[in-house]
This record gives structure tokens, C-alpha cells and sequence, in this order.
């Protein structure tokens, strides 16, 4: 089975509750970071982020198997968030634990 790093990228107030989704749904750990980005495409911003050319964002990083990133999507669309996200997902071709 592939493991896949599931990226959502959501407003900062929708974080919480898409990563509490995925994680109850995946039973994996789901990293968040804040992330600024200087831009041009507005389309899921807010007013202040029109005004000040930046959007300020939340990216949740999940890894899970291939045959559940549908199911992953479908739990964060369920999620209660006002906004819409972004998402994308890359092959993790290898990891481990040095000690």
C-alpha cells in the first residue's frame, strides 16, 4: 500500500476543526503550521487579506495510506468551516526515525 502526504492548505480560523476531523477519522497525527503568503489570486480571501495583499493561512499535513485520501477530503469538506481549502497530495517515498 502507498503512503501519501495528504496538504491542506485552510483559513486559519477552518484549521481546527478540518485537523480534528482527519485526525478522528485517520487516527494519525496532523501537523499544523501557519503559513503567510504574499499574493495575487484572492479568490478565498478576506477583505483585511485583499487590503493588506496577504493571506494568512493554516497548512495541515497528514500521512495515510493511498486508499483513504478520498475518505480524508470527504471528512474535511464535513468539517464546520467557513471557507474553502486547498488540497494536494504527494507519494512519501521514504521516512524513519534516527536516534
Amino acid at each position: 500500500m502507498n503512503l501519501m502526504l495528504l496538504t491542506i492548505f485552510c483559513a486559519a480560523h477552518d484549521a481546527e476543526a478540518i485537523a480534528v476531523a482527519l485526525r478522528n477519522l485517520l487516527h494519525a497525527p496532523v501537523h499544523m503550521r501557519r503559513e503567510d503568503v504574499l499574493a495575487q489570486d484572492f479568490a478565498n480571501a478576506g477583505t483585511a487579506e485583499h487590503v493588506a495583499g496577504a493571506l494568512v493561512r493554516t497548512v495541515l499535513d497528514v500521512e495515510l495510506p493511498e486508499d483513504r485520501v478520498r475518505d480524508a477530503i470527504e471528512a474535511a469538506t464535513a468539517a464546520r468551516r467557513r471557507l474553502p481549502f486547498r488540497w494536494r497530495t504527494v507519494a512519501v517515498l521514504d521516512g524513519g526515525r534516527v536516534e
